[in-house]
């Protein structure tokens, strides 16, 4: 007998919402749990952009080099806590086994396996939400603040180009300039990639795709879930503060908070948080008209619906340490830099992106309660890969072939 119960999906930022979707449209009936408001975590303040071309990791093997500096440097794309750190050695001995140039390479591969449906599979969901008036289509600018390290990634660009085939044409700064005379003229070399795009509010278009979710018959609760364990053969019991559920299967996709769930009724995988920032210059949405990605400081410039926001870095300090200021003091200093004619700043906004050492998500089934899926663990790459993702648990949940090779996702690689 068919088991009657719903699929539970925990998390209702982008990924979660992608999944409660694309099982929906599976003839599933699914229970979408959200402790606070849909798209208010890690999918409200990021940096709006489907990253098509996201395949390089954080695992590089240059990092090896650079690792006293990130220890003892301040002002910088990555920091790590000093206080954090005795916490982080198990993790941080795992990432740095992987920016071996065997390790990276193969991270690369198995990004760009997800990365080839992005666009596509966002595009999908977006227009099923009716909330294509929420995208900008006008493309994605990389700059570089020296020659020396245009040439130092030249070996990534080549790579982004050998896996997925992205048409990126580089430029001068004369090229630079025209596109974005707005921008500092002290950027010699660049590249765009016209095709891009980007979300205007992603908090608008998760929760408009929250509301077709509603619509088209799915239901969502607010509460905070804390237990999941077995019930029976075909049946899992939630424990939330406000009720306990039922559910045929669950989906966890609660970003960097799905570790709340491991370890106990299901096996524990070394999940962490990249914690990152923004700075919004409220008054500066039109200063630019593409996403300007400044590789030398570790973020994005994007024009959004209330201005412009400056967001990204990487800071290794957990999910509990305060704000740090001298993150957004980096950012603002550094967006000015760039854009000499920025206003005042406004809303500033500390977020914890879903971290495992290999920089890769995990996506597929529990190896101690196969009714739970896994759906966690993006890094920086929650928005662009939600979609794919999506599609990818709504197959492991209904048994059909799955679209891309999982196995580089699967959480067994860390036993």
């Amino acid at each position: 007998m068919e088991n009657s119960d719903p699929i539970v999906v925990i998390g209702a930022g982008m990924v979660g919402v992608s999944c409660a979707l694309h099982l929906q449209r599976t003839g599933c009936r699914v229970i979408l749990i959200e402790r606070n408001t849909p798209g208010s975590g890690t999918t409200y303040g990021n940096a709006c952009t489907i990253a098509r071309f996201g395949c390089i990791p954080l695992n590089q093997p240059q990092l090896l080099r650079q690792l006293p500096r990130l220890l003892l440097g301040r002002r910088q794309p990555l920091s790590v806590s000093w206080s954090y750190l005795p916490k982080m050695i198990p993790w941080l001995w795992q990432f740095l086994r992987h920016c071996q140039p065997h390790h990276s390479r193969a991270i690369s591969q198995a990004l760009a396996s997800l990365l080839r449906h992005a666009e596509d599979e966002a595009l999908e969901l977006f227009r099923t939400a009716r909330a294509g008036h929420l995208l900008a289509r006008q493309g994605f600018l990389s700059v570089y603040s020296t020659t020396l390290s245009y040439q130092n990634d030249q070996t990534n660009r080549q790579l982004r180009q050998q896996l997925l085939g992205n048409d990126l044409v580089e430029l001068d700064q004369g090229e630079i300039d025209e596109l974005e005379p707005a921008l500092a003229g002290c950027f010699p070399h660049g590249y765009v990639y016209s095709q891009g795009f980007h979300l205007m509010d992603p908090q608008q278009m998760t929760q408009e795709m929250v509301e077709q979710f509603c619509r088209d018959g799915g239901t969502l609760i607010c509460d905070d879930l804390h237990r999941i364990e077995h019930e029976s053969k075909d049946q899992l019991k939630l424990s939330g503060k406000q009720a306990t559920y039922t559910a045929s299967q669950v989906v966890i996709a609660a970003g960097a908070w799905s570790g709340h769930f491991l370890g106990d009724t299901l096996e524990s995988l070394p999940l962490d948080t990249e914690r990152g920032y923004h700075v919004l210059f409220p008054d500066d949405g039109q200063i630019i008209s593409h996403v300007i990605g400044l590789p030398d400081a570790g973020f994005f410039l994007v024009p959004m619906a209330h201005g412009l926001r400056a967001a990204g870095t990487v800071e290794l300090a957990g999910l509990n340490a305060p704000s740090n200021p001298e993150r957004i003091h980096y950012i603002e200093g550094q967006a000015r830099l760039a854009l000499p004619t920025l206003g005042r700043s406004s809303d500033t906004w500390l977020g914890f992106r879903p971290t495992l050492p290999d920089s890769l998500p995990v996506i597929g089934r529990s190896r101690y309660l196969r009714n739970v899926i896994f759906a966690f663990g993006h890094h920086h790459l929650g928005l662009t890969l939600a979609g794919i993702t999506g599609r990818l648990v709504s197959e492991i949940a209904t048994g059909a072939p799955p679209s891309v090779d999982l196995t580089p996702f699967d959480g067994a690689r860390f036993r």
